[in-house]
């Protein structure tokens, strides 16, 4: 195990160089991350400091109306992450520090379906690396890239010389339009988030949708009976979420969030082109809306007339004989 103080500064360079758009470092001893230190400590049990970085997602693709075009921009983002994290912990290696990247997002471990299926949550160590403040949205916002961006976590076995702290500011700007645009209400300005609602619709074809999914084949007794709860066409969207990989039906708040320096100019400048240009495609754009036979966003869905709202049945757990 190292013992020695590593400096910060060129930890920092070294993620930096190797792709990363900003770097926060913190150690394990960190009040704000207690309830995170079980689960570090599971993935990496020598672990005395966490490297918290992040990479920027191209902007234009996020807010595109072609949800395909986002959708593989945000892959493509986590992929670059991924490759950041093996060079950091490799070129980390060669000067005598030991450590783990842990998984910008899939796979998790699910064994524990349907607990907590992570065991460290970027966005917790990313706030109090200084990388940003979380939003209404849910995201962490940078104050340059705003919502616009993947985060990961390093688990190392070394001390640094120098640690940061949370923003004293957050880059939210209060527009409310993550609330706004979200089609399901899992967003509310006075109300918690709703994560059961985002992950109906927005995780559609993973989790909750897939097991849905296989019920509808099951329980089918016709052809007729299956179309009705998935159409051809919702068919051949899971099969292309299985076959290249996961298509998020929504993403929303972050296309239409205006934090950070990136962007928030152009929607102070003129906030009716913002609205014009970002946020009125999205709201308009037709397309089916998932939601829980009788929750609260089925009722929300159904009050714009661009979605389609395409109920889907409560997870019932049967008994495993």
């Amino acid at each position: 195990m190292s013992h020695k103080v590593i400096s910060s500064i060129e930890v920092k360079n070294m993620c930096l160089e190797a792709g990363a758009d900003a770097v926060g470092i913190i150690d394990i001893e960190r009040k704000g991350i207690a309830t995170e230190r079980a689960g570090i400590e599971r993935v990496y049990p020598k672990t005395k400091s966490i490297i918290a970085f992040m990479r920027a997602a191209n902007r234009e693709n996020v807010i595109s109306e072609a949800r395909y075009v986002a959708n593989d921009e945000l892959h493509r983002t986590g992929d670059e992450v991924t490759q950041i994290s093996r060079c950091v912990i490799r070129q980390l290696n060669r000067s005598g520090v030991r450590g783990a990247y842990v998984n910008e997002s899939w796979p998790m471990d699910m064994n524990r379906w349907p607990g907590k299926l992570w065991d460290v949550s970027h966005k917790t160590i990313a706030v109090e690396a200084g990388l940003g403040h979380m939003g209404l949205n849910r995201l962490v916002l940078h104050p340059e890239y705003g919502s616009c961006i993947s985060l990961n976590s390093l688990l190392i076995d070394a001390e640094v010389d120098d640690y940061d702290h949370p923003l004293e500011k957050g880059p939210c700007i209060e527009c409310k339009l993550c609330a706004a645009i979200c089609p399901t209400g899992a967003i509310s300005i006075d109300k918690p988030f709703d994560p059961m609602a985002c992950m109906t619709h927005c995780y559609r074809e993973n989790m909750i949708g897939f097991q849905d999914w296989i019920d509808a084949m099951i329980s089918s007794t016709s052809m007729d009976e299956y179309l009705n709860r998935f159409r051809q066409d919702e068919t051949a969207s899971m099969w292309q979420s299985l076959s290249f990989k996961i298509q998020w039906k929504c993403g929303y708040c972050m296309a239409v969030c205006p934090a950070g320096s990136d962007v928030s100019d152009q929607f102070l400048r003129s906030r009716k082109l913002y609205m014009d240009d970002i946020f009125k495609p999205l709201k308009e754009r037709k397309e089916p809306v998932y939601v829980l036979q009788g929750s609260p966003s089925e009722k929300i869905a159904a009050k714009n007339k661009a979605k389609k709202v395409r109920v889907v049945k409560p997870f019932i757990k049967r008994p495993i004989s």
